[in-house]
């Protein structure tokens, strides 16, 4: 420990007395390690770290699919639920939830907020006790016990102040009372989420009513110590095959599919984060070349240093030790200083989250730079300095002591062997930030193809709210579309609108639903390829408030209300499928109504409908997806309880928010309305991840670019300052200034070729993990490789083209004399 503790002081004192140097290698490595812990913070806190539940590894969730309609995982249905519960070996406990918008009443201003059924033993399941009250009991899972909630701990701050008083007190939901048992900790999220799932009810199961093609809960489970989750979905296979032969109608073509809890909630998040991994160990990777190179240089100076040391009795190993310790303290400095630049980029992270929309990335709320970071940090800075310090170590510790003690010499490290460790640096630098700014570049491209497709209408100036009638308040289907044409019709008179409409599921909400349906004069079609399509229910004037253009026939008219002949609209993505090579108008569909209607599906018809038109296809939430077929019913025929208010203002549609709740209040006045956005804020939200994903490659690879000009800039600085002497010579002989930048420039510029070369031939490899983010764009897209070359080529050029001007400075005399 005493010579290591030598080694250091000796270390700090040689870096004082190169204090340019070490800044520059310092802010060098500080980029590099703080770009990683920033990211690496990322992922412990959404891949890595345990979800905040007991022995939250064996937590599992249990999917319904079904294939024919590409659904991999689906809800399930309560009778699956309960089957599943009762047949299955490998589970500790089953669970069950249901989350539906509710209604609350009573304790202050009405709310319409989250709710969720669930079976009694989710809590206990997932270790979570309640911070006040008590939990639900077996018997509340029984009809007429299930008058209880549950409230999260903000609903108790918000609406009752804290007040411990609160239990007991009966509040209304969907305008029935409930008695409040619990309240849940303050730091608990189901989903992590910035969604408050404000109330919990118990689920009550009547075996007598359900139903097995109404799904609509989502199944978690834990599993038995001794079981794993390929044995679990071993025997759900086999459980399901069973209900397969019971009940073959239903359970025709569906499925069983078991993932692990947190895997499932950063599965859409795993590709983007690995990338983001994988280009922050490029941009360190560049940053140790610079580094070396920057020792390596700096080695040149110190070579008599340590030839007389070995020449006084230090060994070769004594020496390495010595440059290796060097190289670790000057990293550890530079990591230090990175944990400033990894805070810094959290919060821009975290910011950049927010602004950008992206509300659904599972504790997000936790990134920060915890211990797990920064251990991962300080073994990133020891682990860095070794790897940009071994090679100038080695180099220089091989002096060899007659060469080095002449007068004069510049040494071995101003060699063969040192300019050839030198070039591959430079070549390093060049091929990976090649690779990073083609990964931008494609990224940036695709997001521009994304954001200039045609969505199929028009999002500017557009106002949504929705709303959700309950229908112990809104018992009949035509108390329901009353309610609505009255807002309606009241919106649409009011200043500043141009037009209103309403749907129930509006685009870019993530709310869709499908319908099978027959089409007449045709025959039914093969078991498990039923005709299918995604719906609406919309008002008459919801397309025309919408910009989306009618193809053929006619848009729906107030006409078609209650009493007259059922009528569809459908979308050309469905004319393709159906009827490719004819005219839709004029044809007849009966949907096939579900056994039980889920609470956002409407009062449909049981009849025969005519097609009446033929609208243009909309953009979905899917972007890069192909349009999906879609069938539009009027809502006077067909009324739903959960309607989205569409208005197209005359200005900025944002100032007619408190006009329209107040019509709103002014037909109910207990009616709360939610999810108020403008349609750009939604179409925004829809690309945020790619916007966040093609933003932070940006970055990367403009930092990329930025360390490699550097170092081609010190490797070029430092070839001039080496070649003074050969300079004068050829100057002093005739050369003319010109020829000596050509000279110069060249060198330079035949490393960055050299790397450019290698760079394009492992992108033209490599992309292919990047086709799952494109859109529009090929992974080896030849104008994003040339252009991408061509930057960096000119960056090269640049960083060549100084240290070239100062060579054409020297004086031949200054230069004859320089060794």
């Amino acid at each position: 420990m005493g010579t290591l503790w030598q080694d250091v002081k000796y270390g700090w004192r040689m870096l004082r007395r190169s204090p340019g140097f070490a800044v520059v290698a310092v802010l060098t490595l500080a980029i590099g390690i703080g770009a990683n812990a920033a990211i690496f913070s990322v992922v412990d806190t959404i891949v890595l770290r345990p979800l905040p539940f007991v022995d939250s590894g064996r937590i599992v969730v249990i999917f319904d699919t079904n294939a024919n309609r590409k659904i991999l995982r689906g809800t399930v249905s309560a009778a699956e639920f309960l089957d599943w519960r009762d047949m299955n070996h490998v589970f500790k406990e089953l669970s069950a939830i249901r989350p539906s918008y509710v209604t609350v009443t009573g304790g202050g201003e009405a709310e319409q907020i989250w709710g969720v059924y669930t079976t009694g033993n989710l809590f206990p399941m997932l270790g979570v006790k309640p911070a006040l009250g008590r939990g639900f009991s077996p018997e509340e899972e029984r009809p007429g016990h299930e008058q209880v909630v549950m409230i999260s701990y903000g609903m108790w701050q918000r609406r009752f102040g804290g007040d411990r008083g609160a239990i007991g007190n009966s509040i209304l939901i969907d305008y029935k009372p409930y008695t409040i048992i619990g309240v849940l900790p303050q730091n608990f999220t189901l989903f992590g989420t910035s969604t408050p799932l404000d109330i919990w009810v118990p689920f009550v199961f009547n075996r007598a009513q359900l139903n097995r093609e109404d799904h609509e809960l989502a199944v978690f489970a834990r599993l038995k110590d001794n079981a794993t989750v390929p044995q679990a979905q071993a025997e759900m296979d086999q459980i399901n095959a069973t209900l397969m032969k019971q009940y073959p109608q239903a359970n025709e073509d569906h499925g069983v599919h078991i993932g692990q809890f947190q895997q499932e909630l950063t599965r859409d998040l795993r590709p983007a984060l690995a990338l983001f991994f994988g280009a922050v160990v490029f941009v360190l990777l560049i940053a140790c070349a610079n580094v070396a190179n920057l020792m390596l240089a700096r080695a040149a100076t110190r070579e008599r240093e340590i030839a007389l040391r070995s020449t006084l009795g230090a060994g070769r190993f004594r020496i390495l030790r010595q440059l290796l310790t060097e190289s670790v303290l000057l990293s550890l400095i530079g990591g230090t200083l990175g944990i400033l630049v990894a805070y810094t980029g959290i919060h821009f992270m975290r910011g950049m989250l927010s602004t950008a929309g992206i509300k659904e990335v599972p504790f997000s709320g936790g990134i920060s730079l915890s211990g797990t970071v920064l251990a991962f940090t300080l073994g990133l800075s020891v682990l860095t300095g070794i790897l940009f310090g071994l090679a100038p170590s080695i180099q220089i510790s091989r002096t060899e002591l007659g060469e080095s003690l002449k007068e004069g010499s510049r040494g071995s490290t101003g060699g063969r062997r040192g300019h050839f460790i030198r070039s591959s640096l430079i070549v390093s630098e060049v091929t990976l930030s090649l690779l990073l700014m083609v990964s931008a570049g494609l990224l940036i491209r695709s997001f521009i193809r994304l954001m200039s497709e045609d969505i199929g209408f028009n999002p500017s100036n557009l106002l949504t709210m929705q709303l959700w009638l309950p229908d112990s308040h809104y018992a009949s289907p035509p108390e329901v579309a009353s309610f609505y044409q009255r807002v309606l019709e009241e919106v649409d008179a009011t200043p500043g609108v141009k037009s209103a409409g309403a749907v129930n599921f509006l685009p870019f909400s993530r709310w869709a639903d499908f319908y099978d349906f027959d089409i007449a004069g045709r025959a039914a079609p093969a078991a498990g390829e039923p005709f299918t399509s995604r719906y609406r229910v919309i008002d008459p004037q919801f397309l025309r408030t919408m910009d989306i253009p009618i193809k053929q026939g006619r848009d729906f008219a107030p006409s078609d209300g209650p009493d007259a002949a059922g009528v569809a609209l459908v979308n050309e993505a469905l004319v393709r499928r159906y009827w490719p090579d004819e005219s839709p108008v004029g044809k007849q569909i009966r949907i096939h109504l579900p056994a039980v209607r889920s609470p956002q599906q409407p009062e449909s018809r049981d009849s025969w409908l005519t097609i009446v038109g033929v609208v243009g296809d909309i953009r979905e939430w899917e972007w890069g997806l192909d349009k999906i077929p879609s069938l539009y019913l009027p809502y006077l025929q067909n009324p739903s309880r959960l309607m989205s208010i569409v208005i197209r203002a005359n200005g900025n549609p944002g100032q007619l928010t408190s006009a329209v709740r107040h019509i709103v209040h002014g037909v109910d006045a207990n009616q709360p309305v939610t999810s108020v956005h403008t349609m750009d804020e939604l179409v925004a939200e829809a690309v945020s991840q790619r916007r966040l994903t093609m933003l932070l490659l940006a970055v990367f690879g403009g930092v990329a670019m930025l360390l490699a000009a550097v170092g081609i800039y010190g490797v070029m600085a430092y070839a001039v300052a080496q070649r003074t002497h050969e300079i004068g010579i050829r100057m002093a002989l005739g050369a003319e200034p010109n020829d000596v930048l050509r000279m110069v420039v060249a060198d330079g510029m035949r490393l960055a070729a050299l790397g450019l070369a290698t760079g394009l031939i492992a992108a033209a490899l490599g992309m292919r993990y990047l086709e799952s983010q494109l859109y529009g764009v090929r992974a080896n897209d030849p104008l994003t490789f040339s252009c991408v070359a061509l930057v960096l080529a000119g960056v090269a050029a640049m960083a060549s083209y100084f240290p070239a001007r100062r060579a054409t400075k020297v004086d031949p005399l200054v230069a004859l004399r320089y060794e």
